[in-house]
């Protein structure tokens, strides 16, 4: 099992030309500055596994990982799916792109969505094989 945390402003931001992509701001080590955080999870599914349980914390305001442990508390788990794909065409130029995050059936895009401009501690643990 690998455990990845990410931390930040949860943001929405265009990047290229998609409009409305969830990022997050500010985060401690510079790791996805500027990249989404769909395109930043699927690199970590391909890396670490496809199961993935997910817990996150929000807050107001920035603080310490105990801190915001202390704080609202999900707990999901199930096999995880990011993408964050553009769809282009050389006629037309930009069509779309699609961004997705879904653990175990919950949009957790969605979610992280509904929280925007509120700081994120989202940690998620990867497993390559379903942990029975």
């Amino acid at each position: 099992m690998t455990t990845v945390r990410y931390r930040g402003t949860l943001a929405l931001h265009d990047h290229g030309e998609a409009m409305g992509v969830l990022m997050l701001d500010g985060d401690l080590d510079d790791r996805y500055e500027y990249e989404p955080l769909a395109e930043t999870i699927s690199d970590d599914l391909a890396a670490h596994g496809r199961y993935a349980s997910v817990r996150y914390w929000t807050a107001d305001a920035p603080m310490g990982d105990d801190e915001i442990a202390e704080a609202a508390l999900r707990l999901l788990f199930g096999e995880a799916d990011a993408q964050y794909t553009a769809h282009y065409s050389d006629v037309t130029g930009h069509l779309w792109t699609d961004e997705d995050i879904n653990v175990g059936g919950h949009d957790l895009l969605e979610e992280l969505k509904s929280q925007a401009g509120r700081y994120c501690l989202l940690e998620i643990s990867y497993e390559k094989e379903l942990p029975l």
